[in-house]
């Protein structure tokens, strides 16, 4: 079994417990060799990932991570600043792992296994080039992005992949392509571009399989009518999920206070992550400081005080309307070459 993550020294702990965790719930398995694509990770940060390897007797091998954006000449443009270009590694694994890695799950650093992956190494994805889990996007957002009316836009945290056929139909030049077309700027940057190039033909992974924070934060409904998505799960998958996830993914949600790693935080797999921890070199210091700003303390102080209904309706306003058009517009401003479905959120 191959498990590729990519990681900065800051995303290390994350990382390294995320690893212990597929440790953990796959001792069963024969082999299984991870591949960190790493970005300036400490050599005691190393240590400490080479030790959970030794611990449970696997192979863990860095690779150091290649600047895609000036080797490929993808001109690419930030988005948020705390997103790094570093993120595009994973649509790149057939050049950066070796060439007889056939297949690999990537899986991002804040993502725990709570069970054994066995089942979904070994899925069948029907000659597909990848598969992953539908993420809960709006219609607004397949408008935007272009997408064809038969596909099912992913959450990239959990990717597996055939390396094999990736290769065979050059994906890689395709996804530059891509890049290039859209002058560098990509909203929710590889994660749409991955959606765009493959559309259609992604397989799709039932929602255990990267059970993310909003599933976890808001019950069926309220989910529903935050995100008004035409093309995700029904209740009764979400459900089944929630009841028995095999990957967790610790992603963002305006109602939780911290990320399941930082101090103060109320998210709901936080004593599952403390129990991963406990098993790494980073148990005693587990939680990281708090560092939210005076404005953003305000802020969560008012989804948390607020009536919860309140709060839906202004993020459903937010997302479903504000964000589109700011989305729109900047797409507009850099990429001058794109061509996108005009709706009415856009004039």
């Amino acid at each position: 079994m191959y498990i590729a993550y990519h990681s900065s020294d800051y995303f290390s702990q994350q990382t390294g417990i995320s690893m212990a965790s597929l440790f953990e719930n796959n001792k069963d398995a024969i082999d299984i060799v991870v591949f960190v694509i790493e970005h300036n990770i400490s050599e005691t940060n190393k240590k400490k990932i080479l030790g959970i390897g030794k611990k449970y007797k696997r192979d863990i091998r860095f690779i150091p991570m290649p600047n895609l954006n000036e080797k490929k000449r993808l001109g690419l443009k930030f988005i948020k600043s705390a997103w790094n270009f570093d993120s595009y590694c994973r649509l790149f694994l057939d050049e950066i792992l070796p060439l007889e890695v056939e297949r690999v799950l990537y899986l991002d650093g804040d993502v725990l296994v709570n069970a054994s992956l066995k089942e979904l190494w070994n899925l069948d994805i029907q000659g597909r080039c990848a598969a992953a889990v539908t993420d809960s996007l709006g219609e607004e957002y397949y408008e935007l992005f272009n997408l064809s009316n038969s596909a099912h836009y992913c959450n990239s945290g959990v990717i597996l992949i055939d390396l094999k056929k990736w290769r065979v139909e050059s994906i890689g030049n395709k996804i530059v392509s891509y890049v290039k077309k859209h002058n560098g700027y990509v909203f929710f940057m590889e994660q749409t571009v991955l959606n765009a190039v493959l559309d259609s033909q992604l397989y799709i992974l039932p929602p255990r399989y990267n059970v993310f924070t909003l599933m976890m934060c808001l019950n069926y409904k309220e989910h529903m009518y935050l995100r008004n998505p035409k093309r995700f799960y029904s209740e009764g998958d979400v459900r089944a999920a929630l009841a028995n996830p095999c990957l967790i993914h610790l992603t963002t949600c305006f109602f939780i206070l911290n990320r399941a790693w930082i101090e103060n935080n109320n998210h709901p797999a936080k004593a599952l992550y403390l129990k991963y921890a406990a098993l790494t070199p980073w148990n005693k210091r587990a939680l990281l400081p708090d560092t939210r700003t005076f404005k953003k303390k305000v802020v969560d102080f008012f989804v948390q005080n607020l009536p919860r209904i309140f709060v839906l309706v202004i993020a459903r306003y937010l997302y479903q309307y504000i964000r589109v058009k700011v989305i729109s517009k900047e797409m507009d401003k850099y990429a001058d070459k794109i061509v996108v479905k005009k709706d009415r959120y856009m004039k």
